[in-house]
């Protein structure tokens, strides 16, 4: 580790990227000219699979078909996979998002070309659907598919209905596109002020490194003009989350269910009681979010906390840096309770071509985790030599090793883990980092990499549940025949925004517009799906730490299950019952142990 401030460099050029710092999408196509190839084939496999409609009665014509899908799913997830990663390492590369664009009508065809074997499947008698793994050996693979369409056998319409619904995917994301487009390309902020007294830009990309200045009006001023802006379209945006709202209740009473939640969580075969006792936990523990309230005023020495004043570092980052090499080595003790077999696995997948880790000019902003089935994993991001560089890579090899483990233990049918379970792996690898890093750490460093643990779980649990009470308010209150207005959507935040901080929080007028920044309430009821992953992740990296050698077995038995079972059922499997409080109160009595240590460390 360097003891040095990190130095600021020229930005390369993507072709002046060192190869052993980019990711190999060779491994997917070897030439653009093989990937043009398999995006053309789509079509072919299309036809192909539509010539076994009125015909799935027939077990060895099903196998055929489902066979025929699968190899579809393969080859068009691979082709999107390949162009979309092209287009990310250089956004400014016309060629590669002209060919990313190109495959996006392929999404839609290959829905509208598979959307009669569900119905037609169901127009099956009941007993005859339930014997078909038993028909066919190759069939058996199919077997929780089959389960699972049995189960939601009430939601599922007619071929022609099916048809249709597939059609209005596009119609239903316009609220969703729109809003993404003004929020990135139209909405316009004032300049804001800077540390050094003068005016300069304000952009969303911008706005949290303004929340964290030390210097309070650098924070006041880039809060109020954020909002103030979001403000002025407050009568747009209400409309546009309306709308994307009844696109959502449009979908789930056609599907017959009684309430948009239930539609969204049905998907994952999730009960209603793991949203309720989520925000159950949360509201117990309420009282300790607020005493941090009161903590970190005495610590920033306020007279009040207002709402721009939660995101600035009430301990000062510790100047150390880590080289990409220092980095491994730290991870290979801080994720030592995973085994030997993952840490093998976690440094061949460094070593081979899965991680495109170069900062360049126009590579999209951020990091993510891109499974290919039959590949291999792929994760991009910009190492920068700080700890958070370190923790995403933690972070989104968790992600990678999920996918990595699934594709090599299941079919493809059973592949695919659920959003439900998506963070859960990610965030065991970063919990482990977070308590290696504090079981080091000492004097100032602790209290620094206590208080990111505090506000990991104030805005991955406490804030992402607050968006949960938020959309299920909102939600419910369309389904009550109420329209959503800006002055309704702006009483709704207000309130549970001082329910959450308390009496002794300054709730800004320019709050009321915050809401409308969210991007995800565009995905109905999904992010609550943060806060269930960030409580199971903290009970699992707790049991790898404490229990041994079942507690990972059971782990790495969960991350080879990708998702051949319902993610409850999972994750129970794995030592973490989602349906009861619990996985959030060892959360929440994480977020007292970290506070109580801070609390000893604030001036009386």
């Amino acid at each position: 580790m360097n003891q040095t401030a990190h130095i600021t460099h020229t930005i390369p050029a993507r072709q002046d990227c060192p190869k052993e710092q980019q990711w190999r999408l060779s491994d997917i196509y070897a030439t653009k000219a093989d990937w043009q190839q398999a995006r053309d084939g789509i079509a072919a496999q299309l036809k192909a699979i539509q010539t076994f409609q009125g015909k799935l009665h027939d077990p060895e014509a099903l196998l055929a078909c489902l066979t025929k899908v699968d190899e579809m799913e393969i080859a068009l997830s691979a082709v999107f996979a390949w162009a979309r990663m092209m287009a990310d390492t250089d956004t400014a590369n016309q060629e590669y998002q002209a060919a990313a664009a190109s495959v996006m009508p392929l999404l839609d065809q290959a829905g509208a070309a598979t959307s009669f074997i569900e119905p037609e499947l169901l127009a099956l008698p009941e007993e005859t659907l339930q014997a078909l793994p038993e028909k066919l050996p190759g069939l058996q693979e199919y077997r929780f598919r089959l389960q699972e369409l049995l189960r939601t056998k009430s939601h599922i319409l007619s071929p022609e209905q099916e048809a249709f619904l597939a059609r209005t995917g596009e119609l239903r994301s316009t609220a969703r596109n729109t809003y993404t487009v003004m929020v990135n390309a139209d909405l316009k902020f004032p300049d804001t002020l800077g540390e050094d007294g003068r005016l300069t830009p304000l952009s969303e990309s911008r706005y949290t490194s303004f929340l964290r200045s030390k210097d309070r009006a650098v924070r006041k001023d880039a809060f109020e003009k954020l909002f103030q802006t979001y403000h002025s379209f407050r009568n747009t945006f209400a409309s546009l989350y309306s709308s994307s709202v009844k696109g959502s209740q449009f979908l789930a009473e056609m599907r017959h269910y009684g309430t948009m939640r239930e539609a969204a969580l049905d998907a994952g075969n999730i009960p209603l009681a793991v949203y309720d006792s989520a925000i159950e936990a949360t509201h117990e523990f309420l009282p300790e979010l607020h005493r941090y309230m009161d903590i970190k005023k005495k610590l920033l020495q306020l007279d009040t906390v207002h709402m721009y004043d939660l995101y600035v570092p009430i301990v000062a980052r510790p100047e150390t840096t880590y080289t990409y090499e220092q980095a491994q080595s730290i991870l290979k003790e801080a994720l030592a309770p995973l085994g030997p077999t993952y840490e093998h696995d976690f440094f061949a997948g460094l070593a081979g071509g899965w991680v495109d880790r170069c900062e360049n000019q126009g590579k999209r902003s951020g990091a993510y985790s891109w499974g290919v089935y039959g590949v291999h994993p792929f994760v991009l991001m910009s190492w920068n030599d700080t700890y958070e560089a370190m923790s995403t890579l933690a972070h989104e090899m968790g992600h990678s090793l999920h996918s990595w483990y699934s594709s090599q233990k299941q079919e493809f049918v059973n592949s695919e883990y659920t959003i439900f379970c998506a963070e859960v792996a990610s965030t065991t690898n970063e919990n482990l980092l977070l308590e290696y890093m504090l079981q080091h750490a000492e004097g100032p460093a602790r209290l620094y990499f206590l208080n990111l643990y505090l506000e990991q779980i104030r805005t991955t649990v406490f804030r992402q549940m607050l968006f949960a009470e938020f959309e299920l308010l909102t939600h419910a209150a369309v389904e009550k025949g109420e329209v959503l207005t800006a002055d309704k959507l702006e009483g709704i935040w207000m309130k549970l925004n001082r329910t959450y901080y308390g009496q002794d929080v300054a709730l800004d007028p320019g709050l009321a517009a915050e809401w409308s920044r969210i991007p995800h309430f565009y995905r109905p009821f999904y992010v609550y799906q943060y806060a269930t992953g960030y409580a199971a992740a903290m009970t699992l990296s707790h049991n790898l730490r404490t229990k041994g050698e079942p507690a990972r077995k059971a782990y790495l038995g969960y991350l080879a299950s990708g998702g051949s079972d319902y993610s409850i059922e999972l994750l129970k499997r794995a030592g973490v019952d989602m349906t009861s409080t619990e996985p959030f109160r060892l959360t929440f009595e994480k977020f007292r142990q970290c506070l109580d240590e801070l609390a000893a460390s604030c001036p009386q």
